[in-house]
């Protein structure tokens, strides 16, 4: 297997590494031959059930830290003697975000302000937000806070200092809290609730996710990426999951759109075969 070169030796930084996406970025980064891994965040259970998966007898090169974005000593304190780092911390639940504002607003823009702080006194090479396709014109308390941190952690770029990039994902299938986990759960009262009969989102598997984001911290470009994503009814992923169940349309929630945007295409396009550009 071909290793990618601009990985050898690097140390990485994954803050909000214990989150779904945190733990395919390891796994796709333990098969490079990487120096070291950091896995930041704040919850102490899911650190502990990785170190269960990655034991330190067989993944030495793994570091674990509790910590939260919020705290810019301690990010500074962290994330001394690494080379890249990924930035996966947030608080992404469009109904908890609507009903906590200003909690979503401390971790999703002044924690990332925070990492941008902490990676400019670090001398950070690269550094990537990962966000969220609800930036593109937002209208919920989620997705204008990753639009600002976005705007934050693009304005932060200058000639010489360290490099900051902006991936954008939909839905990453299987991730705890998503869509899919929540007709599993619901699965088993026969009853699935879907928002509207015409809502589509943008979907992509947790390995793709995290091999899009390491490619792309080899680019010299300082912008926002979009991986070329699949698109899905909810209905009919809601059918897909439980086809045995009743399906009980509940409305759109506060914070929610009906169609999702990525380079300009809606979700309802791409559901109907449009293709669009990465």
């Amino acid at each position: 297997m071909d290793r990618l070169v601009y990985l050898k030796n690097k140390k990485i930084a994954i803050l909000g590494g214990s989150g779904t996406l945190g733990r395919a970025l390891v796994r796709e980064l333990l098969n490079e031959e990487v120096g070291r891994i950091l896995i930041f965040s704040r919850d102490e259970i899911k650190q502990l059930e990785m170190m269960e998966e990655f034991p330190s007898d067989n993944f030495h090169m793994l570091d674990f830290k509790l910590g939260d974005v919020r705290d810019l000593p301690r990010l500074k304190e962290v994330l001394g003697g690494y080379d890249y780092v990924i930035h996966a911390a947030a608080i992404k639940h469009v109904v908890m975000a609507e009903k906590n504002p200003e909690e979503c607003h401390k971790t999703n823009v002044l924690g990332t302000q925070n990492v941008i702080e902490a990676c400019k006194v670090n001398n950070i090479t690269r550094a990537i937000l990962i966000s969220t396709d609800k930036a593109v014109n937002p209208i919920g308390v989620y997705g204008k806070s990753k639009q600002e941190a976005e705007q934050r952690w693009l304005n932060a770029n200058t000639e010489d200092e360290c490099q900051f990039n902006v991936v954008r994902l939909g839905n990453i299938i299987g991730a705890r809290g998503s869509v899919f986990e929540a007709f599993a759960k619901q699965r088993k009262n026969g009853v699935i609730k879907v928002t509207h009969p015409e809502a589509t989102r943008f979907c992509i598997t947790q390995k793709d996710a995290a091999q899009f984001v390491i490619q792309s911290l080899a680019t010299d470009f300082k912008q926002i990426f979009t991986p070329e994503m699949e698109a899905f009814r909810v209905v009919d992923l809601a059918k897909e999951i439980a086809p045995e169940c009743e399906i009980a349309f509940v409305g759109l929630r506060p914070g929610d759109k009906l169609h999702e945007e990525v380079n300009g295409v809606s979700s309802s396009l791409v559901v109907e075969n449009v293709i669009y550009g990465s």
